[in-house]
């Protein structure tokens, strides 16, 4: 059990990082949108990419408030966490039941790429790197370059779709 609430927090910290690497994205993102002349367009973007900052943000601070608090309950509970689960695993073995690891699996942004042009995972709202700006550009540049036109516009009209919304 402690091991499993320690894997908890390791997953929360990673999941931070990510958070804030998209966060320093999209900080990028902005810069360049606020080179663009003021047009409605512009200031929906802008809006777009700071209430997806925010969201972020706030996932961010319930993360680290559920890190402190699980670390809290290891600090007060310790001992009676290890008896608890020196208890359950006397039980486990006399009942022969066998347990299964967890592995965590760690997804890169070249992976969802690589899945994503052999048309593993779909490029729609829900892929995990539709926002991204860079990633939209790498994947359209290569349905270009392997001449799939087909995929460059339904990946175009996300994006205008995206833009409108």
């Amino acid at each position: 059990m402690i091991e499993n609430l320690k894997n908890s927090i390791k997953i929360l910290k990673q999941k931070v990082r990510f958070n804030l690497d998209l966060i320093h994205q999209y900080e990028l993102e902005v810069k360049e949108i606020l080179k663009e002349p003021v047009s409605e367009d512009r200031s929906e973007k802008l809006s777009h990419r700071f209430l997806f900052s925010k969201k972020i943000l706030n996932e961010n601070a319930d993360a680290i408030k559920l890190q402190r608090e699980i670390m809290n309950y290891l600090e007060n509970y310790h001992n009676d966490i290890v008896d608890f689960s020196k208890m359950t695993e006397s039980n486990r073995d006399t009942n022969n039941s066998v347990e299964q690891e967890n592995e965590i699996v760690e997804i890169s942004k070249d992976d969802y790429f690589n899945l994503t042009i052999k048309g593993e995972i779909m490029f729609d709202v829900h892929h995990p790197y539709f926002n991204d700006e860079c990633f939209l550009n790498s994947l359209l540049s290569y349905f270009i370059s392997v001449e799939n036109y087909e995929m460059c516009s339904q990946i175009v009209e996300l994006d205008k779709s995206k833009n409108l919304s």
